[in-house]
């Protein structure tokens, strides 16, 4: 339901452009080295990457162009040196106002790694124990579970690393001026998704507890807290999980589709509402880099810092190859030759942003936008750039997001499945036999499958070039069907790369009494700030669904398949991010209702 922010959510874009990277990167003083021309608006540019940057300084403009993103801010730093940082395009188109490496943007979830550095500091003071239950410091949090959680209750450490099982969002008010403090006592209407630690699964509500959490703990409000132990510290002046009166002034507007657009207000201030700078950033990793430390402050005791960046979920099969730390997601020589990969994006409306760190090399870098759609070319422009600064000789002719799935091996328990209906990002995908072919039937439309050794089959190319614009990922990848952990899921490869695209549905009878709910509703308590549109339970080739649409984020209508578990209750099925989720039906004023994700809807007469 929102937006963001993990390695899964990079997987579903693609975008091409040509790169031409011819540049290498040393550690140097600041001084010696610097150019004349790259001091105006405050832009830096180390002569040992001018090349890099002439190389993809005009890629960057003709793709901003290409896909209508009004502006680019980037930082690209080595130790406690500031290699490269500019701006691209306008902060303000209307006004001329260029963007400069100083412009504030809304950075998303960027957020994260912030809060999870204020845990872990009040943990270092001893005022809590991040593998104590969150209710041990928000008493007033409770939710409904259909799971044991007295043998594993949802500790602060289980929310950091996205396994507590709870809901990716609440989404009635999610941009709106109300105190965040409130999501505790609304989730005691809610369900928790699936058991802890069972599988990695996206929350913003978690993180919008830990920061209700740093409030009742520090005794100070969380926004204060934030700027007097992390922000203040740092130098990092224009940051901020508010927008303060100082920083108005550099703001940057938001974009939609080449229009200036309205800029929502946030309630999960501690789940994704930053504000901030790529210069500030740029502080922001050095102290990472230096072990919790920065121009003689300590943010982080430097063993600390290293447990944050320690796997948190290697023992958890479900989650194939997506790594956690806590409040970072980790990969392993994703950037050739870099060696450890540490870092976390934003998608929220209107902005993007991207930070990476390659702490073997010294090397970080972030690269912030201000349009709508912009995450995928952020997020791979940040690894081309350290590409670059690392001149591995690999000329990048394309930029290219598919799935990003993850390189460990996984072993095949059991031979490929015969097929079956999984439940996936991109919709219902069925694969059955069919005259000794494999075909697939993707929301309304069948593609046929070739097979090829082992079990994997793919998209025949035929198929490819008539898929729509947001399955031609699928023309890119092989799949199998698997059972882990006894779940059956499908799995996706990319070259050596792996990922679950979906879990396997199971034949189940749909109960009359969801039967007789299917049809169109009206929202009873509508948001109309952020709107969702066109709520309907429907039947979609023989599987109880639910649909809606979500116009600021996109035309296109969500599907989720539901699994009823009582006369009252029915599941979206899936694994991962707003999977697990619950449909419930409740009696308001004599009358029935669904409620999902805090909205209330009413069925329509005559449906």
């Amino acid at each position: 339901m929102c937006l963001d922010e993990s390695p899964v959510f990079r997987s579903i874009a693609v975008i091409s452009m040509v790169l031409a990277l011819s540049s290498s990167c040393a550690t140097t003083s600041h001084r010696p080295g610097w150019t004349d021309s790259q001091i105006a608006a405050g832009s830096v540019v180390h002569a040992d990457i001018q090349k890099t940057r002439d190389a993809l300084a005009g890629v960057i403009d003709r793709v901003r162009e290409r896909y209508q993103i009004e502006g680019i801010s980037l930082v690209l730093i080595q130790n406690q040196d500031t290699l490269w940082s500019e701006g691209f395009g306008y902060a303000d188109r209307m006004r001329r106002v260029p963007v400069t490496p100083g412009t504030v943007f809304r950075a998303g979830s960027l957020a994260k790694p912030f809060t999870a550095i204020a845990v872990m500091q009040l943990e270092e003071a001893g005022k809590l124990d991040i593998d104590q239950p969150i209710n041990a410091y928000i008493p007033q949090f409770t939710i409904r579970s259909r799971f044991d959680t007295t043998a594993a209750p949802i500790t602060v450490r289980s929310i950091l690393c996205h396994h507590s099982g709870l809901p990716t969002d609440l989404s009635k008010g999610m941009w709106s001026n109300e105190s965040f403090t409130k999501v505790a006592a609304k989730l005691n209407e809610e369900y928790t998704a699936f058991p802890p630690n069972l599988v990695f699964s996206y929350s913003n509500v978690g993180y919008t507890l830990l920061g209700h959490m740093i409030q009742e703990v520090s005794g100070e409000n969380y926004t204060d807290y934030m700027q007097r132990h992390l922000f203040e510290p740092l130098g990092m002046h224009r940051s901020g999980m508010r927008l303060r009166p100082s920083m108005e002034s550099y703001l940057a507007r938001g974009y939609r589709g080449g229009v200036e657009s309205e800029r929502l207000p946030i309630r999960d201030l501690p789940a994704y509402s930053l504000y901030t700078t790529a210069e500030d950033l740029g502080r922001f990793m050095k102290m990472v880099l230096s072990e919790g430390t920065l121009d003689g402050n300590r943010i982080l005791m430097a063993e600390t810092l290293e447990e944050m960046l320690e796997p948190q979920n290697q023992d958890i099969p479900l989650d194939l190859n997506v790594i956690n730390g806590l409040g970072w997601f980790l990969e392993e020589e994703s950037i050739p030759g870099g060696g450890r990969v540490f870092r976390h994006g934003g998608t929220t409306l209107l902005y993007s942003s991207e930070l990476i760190m390659l702490p073997e090399q010294g090397l970080g870098v972030a690269v912030l936008a201000n349009s709508s759609g912009s995450r995928a070319l952020v997020s791979q422009l940040a690894e081309e750039i350290l590409k670059g600064a690392l001149d591995t000789g690999q000329q990048a002719e394309s930029m290219q997001v598919a799935l990003q799935a993850f390189s460990r091996e996984v072993d095949d328990p059991l031979p490929a499945a015969p097929g079956g209906t999984y439940a996936t990002d991109l919709g219902l995908i069925s694969i059955r036999p069919k005259d000794a072919k494999i075909c697939a039937c993707i929301v309304e439309e069948t593609f046929d499958l070739i097979p090829y050794p082992n079990g994997w089959f793919g998209v025949s190319q035929d198929s490819v070039d008539s898929l729509p614009p947001s399955y031609k990922v699928l023309g890119k990848l092989r799949f199998k069907t698997q059972l882990i952990d006894g779940v059956e899921v499908i799995v996706a490869q990319q070259g050596e790369e792996r990922g679950i695209l979906g879990e396997k549905i199971p034949p189940t009878p749909i109960p009359e009494v969801w039967l007789k709910r299917v049809g169109n509703y009206r929202l009873t308590n509508p948001d109309r700030a952020f709107p969702l549109t066109e709520p309907k339970v429907m039947l979609h080739q023989g599987q109880l669904c639910m649909s809606y649409k979500m116009p600021l984020l996109s035309n296109s209508t969500i599907r989720v398949p539901l699994r009823p578990i009582s006369d009252t209750e029915a599941v979206i099925l899936g694994l991962g991010r707003a999977r697990g989720e619950t449909l419930r039906a409740v009696i308001v004023d004599g009358e029935e209702r669904l409620r999902y994700s805090g909205f209330e809807g009413k069925k329509l007469k005559g449906y």
